[in-house]
């Protein structure tokens, strides 16, 4: 391997905790996480997208949906069942080579992977990475008048670390490949590509970087002093500058991640307000652009102003999502276009969200989208941060990419909704809901997981225990097999040190029972190792369990049964009716 590509690839080994997995399987991952992250921003979970040892032809396989790794059928079918009818669907396949060289054989094997899983009735893998996602692929193709072009996309890679020279004979199995992805007529768009070590590196360095832009200005105005905010300027400016420079990616995509902060996703070409400016643009009255839209705002936490260019880092586009993604697809038609720009840079959390929320009260937005907002969340994260310094440090992140270019294991760092599915499924007793039902856990719990008296405690609680798993596991002092079991060991984690029962999440005894859980988990011990062995134990005494059988709520009354309670803790029965309620 490639010095310079080793080198990233210990780093990111060291980042996810890989150190005890063959270097094929770290190779893999780190390809697959490249990949897939620098085109969507949401966190993922690597074992979802990476199929296992044995699986010939694709090593990576995500099915993303609405920008967001989607992980089982029944969330695929939750996202369906909503009004929205013009849903983002991509489908990523990776297969990552180790060598230095493109050889013509391994991409046909890739080539005809994907081609049986796109094509084959009787799917015929034993890869459950593989099996769901053939199963959510199924679940696309029947909800296809909801997807934006009526179509999913294809996105695939093959990765090696050599340098790609675009040798006749790749170029034409390529060419050959993307032909008959079109012939099948089930994609609205195909990209394949070959990925050499300059395009991972690029890839890899983009994923934990922050995002610098410069963008010329036609006028600009300077609004006086403002508390909380740095600087803030309302400017005009090229749409097509705008696009080129703080839009396009350098291979010509979208930059997903400067939306991160913009609590509604793109609704489409389609939708009358987007028509409408599609419309303007490609019409007498594109001049009257500025005065007809109202504009987009960025919010930065450096800005500078030099002459007539403004450059910006680690920038997001809080406002504004749908003119930008109009503006975006119709970069062939904006010549001479201007458009009005607020720039607002503030270095303060809190003035960040007051600006979110602000700039995205004008129309109906989901209230599930603004949590990150909530005085809860503010709180848990100040609880985390009272760790600092010590072995069992965790980070909250607020918003996403909050602690990019930190130099902070991403073990170690826990998103708004991962910590809510810990919770869900330590102390409300959901696993199954965290593990494949996120949209109704939101609709169940949202207000008892994000009220104003909900201790913070109880995550910090969850996602240690959480942490403590994964690095055991990546450690291999818990067996590789256990992974799938990860939501379901929080109950049980809870149950043997404290019992089981719900208790509400504002409750001094949830308090109590989050403090017993971090005794043990906060830091790596004999401890935690015997109580993790005794979950694995209560997990295999289940004998063979089917993923149909492991998403019922039941089986975690099963694994309760199994352990060996102390006196007055609840029984499984009475769990499930608490549970219920």
């Amino acid at each position: 391997m490639h010095r310079i590509v080793k080198a990233h690839l210990d780093s990111f080994i060291k980042s996810f905790g890989l150190e005890a997995e063959d270097e094929s399987k770290q190779f893999e991952k780190f390809s697959t996480h490249c990949i897939v992250a620098s085109r969507f921003s949401s966190s993922f979970d690597l074992d979802d997208v990476v199929t296992g040892i044995g699986e010939d032809g694709i090593d990576g396989l995500a099915v993303v949906i609405d920008e967001a790794v989607c992980t089982s059928v029944e969330e695929a079918e939750s996202t369906f069942n909503s009004q929205r009818r013009n849903h983002d669907v991509d489908i990523i396949f990776v297969q990552a080579k180790r060598s230095e060289n493109f050889d013509l054989g391994d991409f046909l094997k890739f080539k005809e992977s994907i081609l049986r899983f796109a094509t084959q009735t009787s799917y015929a893998v034993e890869d459950d990475v593989m099996v769901n996602g053939r199963y959510i692929f199924d679940v696309v193709l029947q909800q296809v008048p909801k997807i934006r072009n009526g179509k999913p996309s294809l996105t695939a890679r093959f990765v090696t670390t050599g340098l790609y020279q675009k040798p006749h004979a790749l170029e034409t199995a390529l060419a050959d490949f993307t032909l008959q992805l079109n012939e099948l007529g089930l994609f609205a768009e195909t990209d394949v590509k070959f990925v050499d070590r300059d395009e991972l590196t690029n890839l890899w360095v983009g994923t934990y970087s922050g995002i610098n832009a410069s963008l010329d200005l036609f006028s600009v105005a300077a609004l006086p002093s403002i508390s909380g905010i740095d600087e803030a300027y309302l400017a005009v400016v090229k749409a097509s500058d705008f696009v080129n420079n703080l839009l396009v990616t350098s291979d010509g995509n979208l930059r997903t991640q400067v939306f991160e902060e913009n609590v509604r996703s793109f609704l489409g070409s389609e939708n009358p307000v987007n028509k409408s400016i599609t419309d303007t643009v490609k019409s007498g009255a594109a001049s009257r652009f500025p005065v007809l839209n109202n504009g987009i705002t960025i919010v930065s936490p450096d800005v500078k102003l030099q002459g007539n260019t403004l450059h910006l880092t680690n920038f997001q586009i809080v406002n504004g999502c749908q003119t930008s993604n109009v503006l975006y697809e119709n970069r062939e038609h904006l010549d001479s276009i201007m458009v009005n720009v607020k720039v607002v840079e503030t270095q303060n959390e809190d003035v960040f969200s007051e600006l979110v929320r602000a700039t995205n009260s004008q129309s109906k937005v989901e209230d599930i989208q603004f949590l990150s907002l909530r005085p809860i969340v503010k709180r848990v994260e100040q609880f985390f941060n009272t760790y600092e310094g010590s072995e069992g440090r965790l980070f909250f992140e607020r918003r996403d990419r909050q602690y990019v270019g930190l130099d902070i294991p991403a073990t170690r760092v826990y998103s708004v909704h991962e910590a809510a599915k810990c919770v869900t499924a330590m102390f409300l007793e959901r696993p199954d809901l965290a593990a494949r039902y996120p949209k109704q856990m939101y609709e169940e719990f949202t207000d008892s997981l994000f009220a104003d008296d909900t201790r913070e405690i109880t995550f910090y609680a969850a996602c240690v225990t959480m942490y403590r798993f994964s690095l055991l596991v990546s450690n291999r002092v818990i067996p590789q097999n256990m992974k799938r079991y990860k939501w379901h060991m929080l109950p049980i984690v809870k149950a043997i040190v404290c019992g089981a029962g719900v208790k509400p999440l504002n409750s001094k005894q949830a308090a109590t029972n989050a403090q017993k859980v971090i005794d043990v988990m906060a830091q790596h011990g004999t401890p935690a190792t015997d109580l993790f062995n005794q979950v694995v134990s209560i997990c295999q005494s289940l004998g063979e369990v089917s993923p149909d059988r492991l998403k019922r709520q039941s089986t975690l009354g099963e694994m309760f049964s199994n352990i060996n309670r102390p006196k007055g803790v609840t029984h499984a029965k009475t769990v499930r009716k608490v549970t219920n309620r």
